[in-house]
Formats: structure tokens, sequence, C-alpha cells
């Protein structure tokens, strides 16, 4: 650093710039340059030392606001006792030391977190007392939040389940990372905290072979949670467990084992003309691999003669890949999950054992949509994906709404009315939307029928038509009433809405079935029974009906 004497020696090289700094240094005075330079401290630079140092003060300040250090807010203080931004330059100064307080702490505290046992509630307590400003001060009290809710509602076997389907009705998490939560959230309750014993779990399982997916269980298997000779024991048919270790070999032990679904685009209108067949229904009640076997077993040529598939639709690719999907009596992989806002129009001519010509149009309505109809109902705010659903239906149903008669098809899956999607059941969304439809005059003028299909029935002991029919209005009777009463107020079928037991077949794993064509074939049967249809040559007295 220079030293005074140097700089009073030869002041003259030095600029007005120069001697400032270090005037606000401290190295020197300006009294000094004036007396002890032996008059080389000349009037000019003397002026213009002085107007620098008049708004140093400023200039200082600003310099403070650029750099923002402890170092140079103390100088500051230092160097101007009567500045007038002391009050600033203090605030900046402490905010400063908080700051590197807090560093400190996070630093010094990551390394005694990782030594805290996260299932002992006493030493995440001990954690919080010790370091009360630490940063993982609230995932400690999550932790601690979530020990004591155990403590007071205790953890069984029923209770994981729900956890389990908790999670797979997070619309939120992908594939993936719903299968990831599953893994661990078993393996933390039976392998590492041993709150629910293998037993226990196993006999949910035996209850319910579709209650995990052949990636989870696969890496159970893995991990030693579980054993082949478990899924054995609890009568999982072997055909299952070999489809699982199959895949898990071909596909590297990756999280999909299904056919990547076709990607939608937008559906403005419904062209071709023909009978509408809409499929309603929320995320994971079966409803794409209801249509899957339906539109299959219609393309067989068993029940019908023949399919002609409309390749101008917008859901040409969606149909190719449905209908190839289920094979009679072999062990399939299901439907991939589609996404939860997509909307599928797939129009095909479905040609009877008469010679009979049925012109269709399946419409797959987007999952989300049913939850979007009740937060609508509710006045509750819709994201933008919401409204652009709301948007579709509102422009195929009723704005650009066709003249063709038309069919809905409402899919409940069984056993689900205690599941929870969103925070609230099945009926929730069916309800609200029965009540949005009603409200909205979706079912005025061209509708000839109404469905309620009941999807994986092949749960139900004894699936009998009067076995449906209790069960939809033992679980479901608001849902069906309104929709009985919409028929009655618009001369819908006599007001009748009809009940069906579907199912694909044995499933397991989420993953697979070994496919039962018949609740399909009873589908495609009461479709040709209750579309319109026309001799070949006469298309005009289609045309003709279908516009009324």
């Amino acid at each position: 650093m220079v030293s005074k004497q140097n700089i009073l020696d030869n002041v003259a090289e030095y600029s007005a710039e120069q001697l400032v700094e270090y005037i606000l240094q401290g190295v020197v005075t300006f009294d000094e340059l004036i007396k002890d330079t032996d008059g080389e401290f000349d009037a000019v630079k003397r002026k213009r030392v002085k107007e620098l140092l008049d708004n140093a003060d400023e200039r200082t300040w600003k310099k403070i606001q650029d750099e923002k250090t402890i170092e140079v807010v103390q100088w500051y203080l230092d160097t101007f006792p009567k500045g007038a931004y002391r009050n600033q330059a203090r605030s900046i100064k402490a905010e400063l030391e908080k700051q590197k307080e807090d560093e400190y702490i996070r630093t010094t505290t990551d390394d005694a977190w990782t030594l805290v046992d996260k299932d002992d509630i006493n030493s995440i307590r001990d954690f919080t007392k010790k370091y009360p400003n630490s940063t993982h001060i609230a995932e400690a009290q999550t932790l601690i939040n979530g020990l004591l809710r155990e403590k007071y509602i205790g953890i069984d076997a029923d209770k994981l389940v729900n956890q389990i389907q908790k999670i797979e009705t997070d619309n939120k998490k992908l594939r993936n990372q719903k299968d990831n939560s599953i893994i661990n959230i078993i393996e933390e309750y039976i392998t590492k905290q041993n709150k629910v014993t293998k037993e226990d779990f196993l006999s949910k399982l035996a209850d319910d072979h579709n209650l995990l997916s052949s990636g989870v269980v696969n890496k159970l298997v893995t991990k030693g949670i579980i054993s082949l000779d478990d899924l054995s024991n609890i009568e999982i048919d072997a055909d299952f467990i070999s489809k699982m270790l199959e895949d898990s070999v071909k596909d590297g032990d990756n999280d999909s084992t299904g056919n990547e679904p076709a990607e939608a685009s937008k559906i403005e209108k419904i062209h071709k003309q023909s009978t509408e067949i809409y499929f309603w229904g929320i995320p994971s009640s079966g409803k794409s691999n209801a249509l899957a076997a339906i539109l299959g077993v219609a393309q067989n040529e068993h029940i019908a003669k023949s399919m002609d598939m409309d390749t101008q639709s917008q859901g040409y690719g969606y149909l190719n890949s449905l209908i190839n999907q289920f094979q009679e009596g072999k062990i399939c992989t299901m439907v991939e999950g589609t996404a939860i806002d997509s909307f599928y129009e797939m129009g095909f001519d479905l040609t009877d054992n008469k010679g009979r010509v049925h012109p269709i149009t399946c419409i797959d309505m987007a999952g989300e949509l049913m939850r979007c109809m009740f937060k609508s109902n509710a006045n509750m705010a819709l994201d933008p994906k919401e409204v652009a659903m709301l948007d579709t239906m509102t422009k195929i149903l009723i704005d650009n709404r066709s003249l063709n008669r038309k069919i809905h098809c409402f899919v409940i899956e069984y056993g689900a009315e205690d599941k929870l999607y969103e925070g609230k059941p099945q009926k929730t969304y069916l309800s609200g939307a029965a009540s949005y439809i009603k409200d909205t005059g979706i079912f005025d003028k061209d509708t000839d029928h109404i469905f309620i299909m009941v999807t994986k029935a092949d749960k139900m002991k004894n699936a009998t038509k009067e076995s449906v029919s209790k069960y939809i209005e033992n679980k479901y009777l608001g849902f069906y009433n309104n929709l009985v009463q919409t028929c009655i107020n618009k001369g819908i079928d006599h007001g009748n809405v009809m009940k069906l037991a579907f199912s694909i077949g044995d499933v397991c794993f989420q993953n697979y079935c070994k496919f039962d064509k018949r609740p399909a074939e009873n589908v495609v049967k009461e479709i040709l029974l209750r579309t319109a249809s026309y001799e070949r040559g006469i298309l005009g007295l289609l045309k003709k009906f279908l516009r009324g």
C-alpha cells in the first residue's frame, strides 16, 4: 500500500480521484495535502478533490448497494461518522450478518441432521431443541407429526392399503414415481419398522391381486420383502408370475409395461354422421381397458361381420392401438394409462350379421373431466388445463353439437366406493357430473340411451343383473336417481337407465389380464341393437333417420 509520504512528495502525479480514495481510506488528509506539499497541490486539483469529497457519501452508499458486503458497509460507517445513510447501512449490516449466521447454522446442522433417527420421535425432538434455527426444522416437525399420527391411530395392513391407494390416485405423480413411493412405504412398514407383518400384507394381496402393479411386485421380490413362493401361496396364477418376470427381463426392469398411447389432438366437432357413444369415468375406473375390449371384440368378426375404421377421425391411431390389445384366453398387457386430460374420437362402420351397417363414433372422454365438472359446480378455481377440458366438452356436446343420435355410458369401478381421488370418493364426482350435464342440457333432444357400466365386476362373487343393480343402488343411489330423473324429464328410453356388469377377465398386478371376451361381446350386441343402421345403397334413408 502506498505511504502517506510518497503521496505528499508526489502529489502532482496522482489524479484527484486517486487522492480522494486515499483520503477516504485514511492514508492522508485533505489538510495535509494543502499544507505539506510545498504548493504542488494546485488550486484546480484542490477544487476537484473538494467536490469529490463532498459527494463521497453518495458514491460510497452506491458502492454498498452494489457490493453488499459486511466489509464495505463497515468501512462506510468508519469513514463517514456523520454520513447521510448510516441508519440504512446499519440495517444492511445486520441483514448480512443474519444471512451469514443462517448459512453457518445450515452448514453446521446438515451433518447433525443426518445422524438423527428419523423413526425416533425423541431423537428428532432433541435436534429441534439443539438447533431451533436449523433449516431442517420444518422437515423435523413433519416427521414428528407423522409419528404422532401413527401413535394415535395406529398402523395396520388396512391402513397400509389405504396409503397405497392414496398414492395411486395422486395425479401429480408419474407412474414410476407412484411405484417408487409405494415400494418405499411397504418396505418402511414391513421391513424397517415391523409395523405390519408380511403375512398380514400378503393377506391383502390375496384378497386383491390387482392391489400392486407388476413393477412394484417385481421390485418387492428383488428386494426380498416378499418371495415368488409367497405369490404362489396366495394363489396368484403362475402365468401372471411368469409374465411379470419375462417383462422385467425384456424391459430391463423399467417401470413401463404397456404400449405408449397415441397422442390426442384437440376435438372441435364430431364430423362423422353416426351414432355417438360417449364413455365417461374418472381416472383408473377401467374405462380405457373396457373400450379396448369392446372395440377389439367388435373388430374380430365374430359378433359383427366387419369393422371399417374411419381414417379421418381424430382418434384413429388410438383406435388401432386399442383393438389389438387383448386376445382371448391369453395373458395380455393392459392399456397404458392415457393422459387424464385427453379426448379421443374413434369413428368406424360396424356391419352386423344381417349385413346392415352401423356408423358409430366412440368418444373416450377425459378421465379428469368429472372432477372439472364437480369443481365448476362448486365454484372452485379451475387451472388452464381444466378450463380447456370443459371447453372441449362444451364444443362437441353443446356449441358444435351434431345432429347425430347419442348414447352415454358412465363407467364405475366396482369396489372403489371408498377409494379417494383428490380427497373425494368416486360417487362425489359421478353425482357432480350428472348435475352438470343436466344443468347444461347435454342430454337434451338427441340422447337415446344412458348406461351405467360397472367395470372390474370379476371381483363380485356373483355378478348377476340383480346383484349389479343392487350394488349401484346401494353405493351410488343419488347418482343413479339423478340419471333416472333426467331420463324421465327428457323422455330418454322410457325413463330407463341400463345397468351392465363388465369385466375384461382375471386381472392381476394392474398390468395383466387373462382376457375373457364374453362381457365385451354382450356390450357389442347391445351397441348393435341400439344404434341406427342401414342397408348398403340407401345411405340417404340413414341420413334422414339420423337427422330426425
